[in-house]
C-alpha cells in the first residue's frame, strides 16, 4: 500500500507536463506575447527543470532525505499549479478590479506575480520528483530473500578438483594452484558458469531505473514489475491522469485547464502524506561533495599560518573503503593545509570535521576546482543548442516544404537532424577506437568536446548566411509585415545549419558524459546523472540572457533592436554572428584549460576484475616456467590418461 501512495504522485508529473506543453499557446493567445518573449519564458523554465535536480540532490545527499524532498516538492507542485490557475483573469478579477476576459488588458500585476511564482514552484516540484520519487519508491519495495543455493551436481564438484591442485610454491609452502593438466573444456566451463552467475546476480530492474532517471513515469512502471500483486492498483492510479489528459483539451476555460491538475496534485500530496507512518526509514545520507569542498576551504583557512608538512604526514582516514587519490602539486597546494593534523585533533578526529580533512578530500576538492573552467565550455555549448531548438524552428515554420508537386511534412527537418546526429556519432566512435588502439583513450572525450565547439562555430556562421538570404527574399517579396504568409524559399536551405547543429549535439552528448565520468573525483560519480543536464540547463537559461543583453546593446544610440515582435522584422543574422564570436572564444577557452588540466586514465577497475582469473592463471603459468626444476612437483604422466578419461565421462 505504501508503494501505491507514492505512485499517486505521478499525477502531478503527468498533468504538469501537459500544462507546460500548452503554455506556449497560452502566452501567445492570451498574453499576446511575441515569439521572442514567449520562447524566453519557456526556455528559463526548461533550464530550471534541468539545473534544479542537481541542486536538490545535493540537499538530499547532505541530509534532507528523499521523504522530505518529496513532501516539499509535492507541496510546491500543488501551490504552483494553484497559483497558475489563480493567475488567469476570471479567478481574481473582482479582488484585483480587472476584467475577466482572456485578454492582455485583463492581466494585472497580481496575476503576473502569481504566474511567474507558479512557474518557479512547478519547476521545483518537477525537479524534486526527478530526484526522489523513484529512489524513495524503490526503497519501499520489499526485497525478496535470496533463494537457497542448490547443491551442485556431482560432475561440477568433480570438475573443480581438476582445476586446482595442492602444489608446493617457490617459497616452499603448500598452496592450491591451477592444475596445468586440466582439460581446457573444464576451464572454459567454469569461466562461463561464473559469468552466468554474475549476469544473473545483476538486478536488471535497477539498471533500467538508472537509465530512466529523468523519466519518472517509465521508471515507476519498471518498479511495478517487482510487485506484480499491485499491478491492478498501479493500473488504476495511472488511469486517472490518462483520463484527465484526454479530457483537458476539450475544456476551453484556461482557469479549469490549470485548476483541475492543481486539484489532482493536491489530492495526490495528501494521499502521500497520509501514508507517512507506513514508509520505511532511509539509510543515513553519505554527505555531499559540495560540503566537503567548503570544509576543505574552511580548514585550510583556519590553518593558514601552519607550516606545510610532507604529504605522507598529512591526515588520511584508513578505515574507509573510498579510493585514495595521488597527491598533486601546483597553485592549489595551499589546500593541503586542511589535512594537517594538530595535536588537539589526534584523538577522535571525526569531531573536528570543519578543521580537519583527509588527503583524499583535499585532492577531490582540487579536481573539482580545476574542472570548473571546463564546465563553462559545456554551458556555452548549451546556449548554442537551445538557440538551435528555438529560432531554427521559427525560421522553418513558414518556408516551402515542397519538392515539385510533392509536399513533405514539417518533421522532415527533424528526421534529417536525427539521422545526421546518428551518423556523426560514428565519427566519434572511430576516433575513440583509434585512440584506444594507440593507448591514448583518455584524450577521446577532450577531442570530442573540442570538435563540438568547432561545429558550434561553423553552425552559427552558416545560420547567419542563410538568415541573410531569407531576409533578402522576404524584402524582395514584400513580406516584412506579413509574418503568417509563406516565404518562397525552400526549407532545404536550412539543412547545412541543421547538419552542423547535429554535429554539435552529437559530439557534445557523446563526449561530456565520458569526460565527467573519467575525470570527476569518486565522490561525484553519483552526481554525474544530474551534472551534465544541469550544465545544459544553465546554457538554456544563458540563451535567454544573451538575447536580452544583445537586444539592449543593439538599440543603443537610438538604433533599432535586433529582436522585434515578429521573426521577419528581426535581425537574427546579426545575432548569429555574435554567437559565432562566442563559440570561437569558447573553443580557445576550452583548448587552453584542457592543456592545463591533468587528464586521468579511464576507470578500468571492472575490466581488471573481470580479467583477474585469466591474469592469475597466466601469472601462475609464468611462475611455473620460471620455477627451478628442483622445486617443481613431479607429475605422473599416467594422470593425463585419467584426467582425459574422466573428462570424457563428464561430457557424456
Amino acid at each position: 500500500m505504501a508503494f501505491l501512495r507514492i505512485m499517486v504522485l505521478l499525477w502531478a508529473d503527468m498533468l504538469a507536463t501537459y500544462v507546460m506543453w500548452i503554455m506556449q499557446t497560452y502566452l501567445t493567445n492570451v498574453w499576446k506575447l511575441g515569439f521572442t518573449h514567449a520562447a524566453g519564458i519557456m526556455n528559463i523554465y526548461t533550464g530550471l527543470t534541468k539545473f534544479l535536480p542537481l541542486v536538490l540532490f545535493i540537499f538530499v545527499d547532505a541530509g534532507l532525505g528523499n521523504y522530505w524532498n518529496l513532501l516539499l516538492s509535492s507541496t510546491a507542485f500543488s501551490i504552483g499549479l494553484g497559483f497558475l490557475s489563480m493567475s488567469t483573469p476570471p479567478v481574481l478579477h473582482k479582488a484585483t478590479g480587472t476584467c475577466k476576459g482572456y485578454e492582455p488588458n485583463c492581466l494585472g500585476h497580481t496575476q503576473n506575480a502569481l504566474f511567474y511564482t507558479a512557474l518557479a514552484l512547478i519547476a521545483v516540484g518537477l525537479s524534486g520528483h526527478v530526484v526522489s520519487l523513484v529512489a524513495f519508491a524503490d526503497n519501499q519495495i520489499e526485497k525478496k530473500p535470496d533463494e537457497p543455493k542448490v547443491n551442485e551436481p556431482k560432475f561440477e564438484r568433480s570438475s573443480k578438483s581438476f582445476l586446482y591442485k595442492l602444489r608446493r610454491g617457490p617459497d616452499g609452502k603448500l598452496k592450491y594452484m591451477p592444475n596445468l593438466r586440466t582439460p581446457s573444456f573444464m576451464v572454459n566451463y567454469q569461466k562461463k558458469k561464473k559469468q552466468q552467475q554474475q549476469a544473473e546476480s545483476t538486478p536488471k530492474t535497477e539498471v533500467d531505473i538508472s537509465q530512466l532517471q529523468f523519466q519518472p513515469i517509465e521508471a515507476m512502471l519498471a518498479l511495478v514489475q517487482k510487485e506484480r500483486v499491485k499491478l491492478l492498483g498501479a493500473a488504476c492510479i495511472i488511469l486517472v491522469p490518462v483520463i484527465g489528459l484526454i479530457a483537458l483539451p476539450y475544456i476551453k476555460p484556461w482557469s479549469l485547464r490549470f485548476g483541475i491538475p492543481a486539484i489532482c496534485t493536491l489530492v495526490a500530496t495528501l494521499a502521500f502524506l497520509q501514508g507517512t507512518r507506513s514508509y520505511k526509514g532511509e539509510s543515513k545520507p553519505e554527505g555531499s561533495p559540495v560540503t566537503n569542498v567548503l570544509r576543505v576551504f574552511v580548514a585550510s583557512t583556519c590553518k593558514m599560518f601552519e607550516d606545510p608538512k610532507q604529504y605522507s604526514e598529512l591526515y588520511e582516514n584508513q578505515d574507509t573503503n573510498t579510493p585514495k587519490l595521488p597527491h598533486t602539486k601546483g597553485l592549489l597546494s595551499f589546500l593541503d593545509k586542511a589535512a594537517i593534523q594538530l595535536t588537539t585533533e589526534i584523538e577522535k578526529p571525526e569531531r573536528h570535521r570543519w578543521r580537519l580533512c583527509t588527503r583524499t578530500e583535499v585532492e577531490e576538492t582540487k579536481i573539482i576546482i580545476r574542472m570548473i573552467p571546463i564546465w563553462i565550455t559545456f554551458v556555452i555549448c548549451g546556449v548554442i543548442t537551445s538557440v538551435g531548438n528555438t529560432y531554427f524552428v521559427e525560421q522553418a515554420n513558414h518556408m516551402n516544404y515542397k519538392i515539385g508537386k510533392l509536399k513533405l511534412p514539417n518533421s522532415v527537418i527533424l528526421v534529417f537532424y536525427e539521422i545526421s546526429k546518428t551518423r556523426i556519432k560514428l565519427i566519434y566512435t572511430a576516433i575513440g577506437r583509434y585512440l584506444r588502439g594507440a593507448c591514448k583513450e583518455k584524450y577521446a572525450p577532450s577531442i570530442g568536446i573540442a570538435l563540438a565547439t568547432i561545429f558550434s562555430l561553423l553552425c552559427c556562421i552558416t545560420a547567419s548566411g542563410i538568415e541573410t538570404r531569407r531576409i533578402h527574399v522576404i524584402r524582395s517579396h514584400g513580406l516584412l509585415d506579413k509574418p503568417e504568409d509563406k516565404i518562397p524559399l525552400s526549407v532545404f536551405v536550412l539543412l547545412p545549419q541543421y547538419f552542423l547543429l547535429a554535429g554539435l549535439d552529437s559530439f557534445y552528448e557523446n563526449s561530456v558524459t565520458p569526460f565527467l565520468t573519467d575525470q570527476s573525483p569518486p565522490s561525484m560519480k553519483k552526481y554525474l546523472v544530474y551534472l551534465s543536464p544541469g550544465l545544459s540547463g544553465l546554457g538554456i537559461v544563458g540563451s535567454v540572457l544573451s538575447v536580452y543583453v544583445v537586444g539592449k546593446v543593439s538599440e543603443k544610440g537610438g538604433k533599432r533592436n535586433w529582436f522585434q515582435y515578429t521573426l521577419n522584422q528581426s535581425r537574427l543574422d546579426r545575432y548569429y554572428w555574435v554567437l559565432a564570436a562566442l563559440s570561437a572564444g569558447n573553443f580557445i577557452w576550452f583548448v587552453f584549460w584542457a592543456v592545463l588540466f591533468p587528464l586521468r586514465e579511464p576507470d578500468s577497475n571492472d575490466e581488471e576484475k573481470a580479467g583477474n582469473n585469466d591474469g592469475n592463471e597466466e601469472q601462475t603459468r609464468n611462475q611455473e616456467k620460471e620455477e627451478p626444476i628442483g622445486n617443481r612437483e613431479w607429475v605422473d604422466p599416467s594422470l593425463n590418461f585419467v584426467n582425459d578419461l574422466l573428462a570424457d565421462n563428464i561430457t557424456r
